[in-house]
């Protein structure tokens, strides 16, 4: 994924989204953050515009989040929503730029993973698993494939649009159930909207799952990466 690769639609992001979803989006984001922990260590991959920041804050004051982007308007927009009070941590980046001097209780991925491959998309749910302290919650939001003709439609007709407005490599949805259960991460509870079309499902990461917690940091700091390097910029944001 490309840096500020999606601040070219980013004004009109949550605009295109409500017209097509109505409010089963923002719905489907919201259902699980009322089982975020209080005083959690909260990373979010693929902020967006700032809403959903804005929601998590209102109900889990004392959390510590951070908030990270690829695209730098979408940053903006998300600061200009945020009152006094919190500690949020904004990372322009990707799941390449998490800090990794910190342990998260809690991450969300909310169509986030829907802009990889499935090749690219198994490296992607480890390194954002190691990440994660024993124990911690991982909350999914995106769409499913249920084969139905006007699902399969939809999707085309999305990854068309943002092939051409973002250059996504990515032409097809990943099978991220699969991805996730390949990981060892197991799903306690998930809840679907819009026909069936949106999925939001809570996880629980646990430290020894396969692949991942036997295996020393170091290990995924070294390993090939599919996409190129880019560069971090990290700002703690304190208000």
């Amino acid at each position: 994924m490309r840096l500020n690769s999606f601040d070219r639609i980013a004004f009109i992001y949550d605009f295109l989204a409500k017209l097509v979803f109505g409010k089963s989006l923002i719905n489907s984001q919201k259902y699980f953050l009322d089982k975020i922990g209080d005083g959690s260590k909260v990373l979010i991959l693929g902020g967006g515009s700032g809403w959903l920041l804005a929601e998590l804050l209102k109900i889990k004051s004392n959390c510590e989040v951070w908030y990270t982007d690829a695209s730098e308007k979408m940053i903006l927009f998300s600061k200009s929503k945020i009152e006094t009070g919190y500690i949020v941590h904004f990372i322009h980046g990707t799941e390449q730029d998490i800090p990794l001097s910190i342990k998260y209780d809690v991450v969300i991925t909310n169509f986030y993973l829907d802009l990889f491959t499935d090749h690219q998309l198994a490296d992607v749910v480890i390194k954002i698993q190691s990440s994660l302290e024993s124990g911690a919650h991982w909350i999914i939001t995106d769409f499913v494939n249920n084969r139905k003709w006007w699902q399969r439609m939809m999707l085309k007709i999305m990854y068309w649009f943002f092939r051409i407005t973002c250059g996504l490599e990515s032409r097809q949805l990943p099978e991220w159930n699969k991805a996730m259960e390949n990981a060892g991460v197991k799903e306690i509870e998930s809840k679907y909207f819009y026909k069936g079309f949106i999925k939001t499902a809570f996880f629980r990461v646990d430290l020894f799952s396969p692949l991942v917690s036997c295996l020393p940091q170091r290990l995924f700091d070294c390993a090939p990466r599919s996409y190129p390097s880019r560069l971090t910029i990290h700002e703690i944001y304190r208000l």
